[in-house]
């Protein structure tokens, strides 16, 4: 799931009229925050903490490549200030870039290994639009009212998330904040389905699917459903959740299809009778696929508020 962008107006270095061997894009660190999480330390010995990251090139919206950077934070082992950077197999997109361009940052939320860059030409209808909206600020949340989610925001959302699966399961949470930011609630999604990656081996609990991309990090076509939504109070906790394809997660939040007290998947009759839900009808009856943890097993309370609240009738 790609994060809202973020920019950084180009300065001559970081564009292919680069003197010596100058080379890759310098990141602020007031954009870096907003980055994909890098290791914890460097090798030994080794001055720089890098990743290796999947990148989409665009100019003027079309893809002119994808392909493997580096992002680095150069510590220059403590001779000179600190740089983070992308660099290496950039030249597609910055021999098109000029001192005044813009670049647009977008990591994929659920890809720690991915991110795209656009260059947005300052001559362009969209550049002016980014300078009105950004009050012409040299980098920072492309939209300002909708800033991505910070490496911060994600390591405490994952802190949260594991506290909520070292204590008893839980379907609804009474302690809730009553405001929660966007970017908060976004980074507690993409906490939740990791946990829930792992606890179903990467598999949907219902169909056993999964859709791995070669070009990603661990990523999967699969959601982390909520069997009692947020929006009705349901619980971050992971026993109030499930692995399922986006398929079988719409099915789900749109009462076509749930458990049984059996752990059974059941479909109601009303929708196995209808022509072209032979798929789901063929799935009535099955067994699902178990969280590894014992703690961790989907919450039949959960299943039976669905039943309850959201199944399809007959």
């Amino acid at each position: 799931m790609l994060d809202t962008a973020v920019f950084k107006r180009l300065a001559r270095n970081d564009t292919a009229q680069a003197p010596g061997h100058q080379g890759g894009i310098v990141i602020p660190m007031g954009i870096a925050k907003f980055f994909p999480p890098l290791p914890d330390k460097a090798p030994d010995g080794s001055p720089t903490v890098s990743a290796y990251l999947m990148a989409d090139l665009f100019v003027d919206g079309r893809r002119v490549g994808r392909v493997r950077t580096r992002y680095q934070h150069q510590t220059w082992g403590g001779s000179r200030a600190p740089e983070r950077r992308l660099t290496g197999n950039l030249g597609a997109l910055r021999k098109e870039a000029t001192a005044g361009d813009c670049i647009l940052f977008t990591k994929d939320l659920y890809d720690d290994g991915y991110i795209q860059l656009h260059l947005v030409r300052k001559d362009s209808a969209a550049h002016r639009a980014l300078h009105d909206r950004t009050g012409g600020q040299q980098w920072g949340p492309a939209d300002p009212a909708n800033p991505p989610v910070s490496v911060g925001e994600m390591t405490d959302a994952e802190a949260q998330i594991e506290a909520l699966a070292a204590n008893p399961a839980f379907a609804f949470d009474e302690n809730r904040p009553l405001t929660e930011t966007v970017t908060m609630r976004r980074a507690r999604d993409r906490a939740f389905r990791r946990k829930l990656l792992a606890q179903y081996g990467n598999r949907c609990a219902f169909t056993d699917r999964s859709f791995a991309v070669p070009t990603g990090i661990g990523i999967f076509g699969l959601d982390a459903a909520h069997i009692v939504p947020i929006a009705a109070g349901g619980s971050d906790h992971p026993a109030n959740g499930i692995l399922l394809t986006k398929d079988m997660h719409w099915a789900l939040d749109n009462g076509l299809i749930g458990v049984a007290p059996e752990r059974t998947i059941y479909v109601p009759e009303a929708v196995r009778s209808m022509q072209g839900n032979g798929f789901l009808a063929a799935l009535h009856g099955q067994k699902i696929r178990e969280a590894k943890d014992q703690g961790l097993l989907a919450l039949q309370a959960s299943f039976d508020w669905h039943r309850t609240n959201t199944l399809i009738d007959g």
